[in-house]
């Protein structure tokens, strides 16, 4: 083997293939350079550390290449001072927008980590493979950082891919089904909004480039022929182009590739306000779902957040989907440095209205101020910016603690499984439930439905366990009264 890349660790629990991967993967194939890829995101950590031990024992591979996200960012060095391990003088190079953002920091404290690609890598990793990874070879790469005489240095930087045409389709066939509940492509690259919490402009500088109509149905066509019965689009803004929209699934439709496979989608709830039509559209062309941000229910969160949508475009935008059977999937920050109780109470109010119209919904308890982000820079001027052992975190410009809000969430978690835990239905309404539990904690109540709940009779109750009954109260106790 010539290059082994490695998608990390985060939780194991990832349902969709490592697009990334595959795309560096496709020109180093194309070249003759042989190519494997360990998903150690997959199953347990065990598991996750066999398969690369045995990736590295088996095919001794000249480079490790690695991809990371902050989220992942350990996991990657871990890995990283594994292939070191087992092979001193393999070279590791590491990718991803963790890695761009940070890379001279990253090439000063970790020795493991030979170079960093910083921004988009099919280029860059076939010229790496082919250099000696001597000083005067590596010079001559633009787009990357390596140590030279215990001293970073930093080639400039590497144009974007000027026609993602001239590259080939993923080697979607280097990974096959198995653990994956959901395939992916991508059918542009980029982003023309500025959320301030987004770093995705630090890989693109706002600019978005299109991919060939034909070769996003290539794609399709691999993705089906490997099995796949779901494929998820992962631009970073599907919909941000509705003639586009039209076009592919139009496209789609006329070629029969929407028999048999359910299509995914991430895009911007507002785009449908603009063109309400664009539902239908994916609807037809077999799109079960789209994934967007809403982020927070209070106008002046989402304004901080420059989002540039109102909260009434959540509304419209969720009720066209829902008119044309093409489901929202609708996500929140719950809690971010501008936030108070009465914006929290807001976003849960919002939250709930557009589940009870029909919209999924999900949650992240926390903003996560990540490096790259405007907001962490802000942040960081003001002294609010936090972090312990690669964890990324903030301090209250409104004096709210971070920790109680996270002890309150978790209260809400074991109060909704007590309660709710039985019905059939839980795994579909369990935001729903934590959030009406939300509603009354963060105001420092207890929540009606749980004291309704302890009055019942021992029969009426399913699966009690006064243990937990006993932590519970004893949480709330501590929060109602935190004071």
């Amino acid at each position: 083997m010539d290059v082994l890349l490695v998608n990390p660790r985060f939780n194991g629990a990832s349902e969709v293939s490592p697009l990334s991967l595959e795309c560096l993967a496709a020109p180093l194939l194309a070249n003759g350079i042989s190519v494997s890829i360990v998903d150690m995101d997959i199953g347990s950590e065990e598991e996750a550390q066999v398969l690369l031990t045995d990736a590295l024992e088996r095919g001794k591979p000249l480079i490790m290449g690695v991809t990371s996200l902050s989220s992942s960012f350990s996991s990657a060095l871990a890995a990283c001072g594994t292939a070191k391990k087992i092979h001193p003088r393999i070279r590791t190079v590491l990718g991803g927008i963790h890695a761009t953002v940070l890379h001279e920091e990253i090439l000063r404290e970790n020795k493991d980590v030979d170079v960093v690609v910083r921004g988009e890598g099919e280029d860059a990793l076939r010229e790496i493979m082919r250099s000696d990874f001597a000083p005067a070879s590596l010079k001559k790469i633009s787009g990357i950082s390596y140590r030279k005489n215990h001293r970073v240095v930093c080639n400039p930087d590497r144009p974007l891919l000027k026609d993602l045409g001239d590259m080939p389709p993923p080697a979607f066939h280097i990974l096959d089904n198995r653990g994956y509940r959901t395939r992916s492509l991508s059918s542009s690259r980029g982003c023309y909004h500025n959320c301030r919490f987004c770093s995705i402009q630090s890989l693109y500088q706002g600019i978005v480039r299109q991919e060939p109509l034909a070769k996003i149905l290539t794609e399709i066509r691999d993705l089906r022929s490997a099995g796949a019965k779901r494929i998820m689009f992962t631009d970073d803004n599907f919909t941000f182009h509705p003639r586009r929209v039209r076009e592919i699934c139009g496209m789609m439709i006329q070629e029969g590739l929407v028999q048999g496979v359910e299509f995914y989608v991430q895009g911007r709830i507002d785009d449908f306000c603009r063109r309400p039509v664009m539902a239908q559209w994916l609807s037809e062309a077999g799109f079960k779902a789209v994934y967007v941000g809403a982020e927070s229910g209070a106008q002046e969160i989402l304004d901080r957040y420059g989002k540039g949508m109102a909260t009434e475009d959540l509304r419209r935008g969720v009720s066209y989907c829902i008119e044309q059977n093409l489901m929202p999937v609708v996500s929140f920050i719950l809690f971010g440095p501008w936030d108070t109780v009465e914006t929290m109470l807001k976003t849960i109010r919002l939250a709930k209205e557009l589940f009870e119209n029909g919209a999924e919904i999900a949650y992240t308890e926390c903003l996560i101020p990540f490096p790259g982000t405007p907001v962490k820079k802000e942040l960081e001027q003001d002294g609010k910016w936090l972090q312990s052992e690669g964890v990324y975190y903030f301090e209250s410009y409104t004096g709210m603690a971070m920790d109680w809000v996270l002890k309150v969430c978790d209260l809400a978690r074991a109060m909704a499984h007590l309660i709710y835990g039985d019905d059939p239905l839980f795994s579909v309404r369990r935001v729903y439930y934590e959030f009406s539990l939300l509603e009354y904690l963060i105001q420092g109540q207890a929540p009606p439905v749980f004291d309704s709940w302890l009055s019942l009779p021992l029969a009426g109750r399913s699966k009690v366990d006064e243990e937990t009954i006993r932590q519970i109260e004893d949480a709330m106790h501590a929060m109602i009264c935190r004071e």
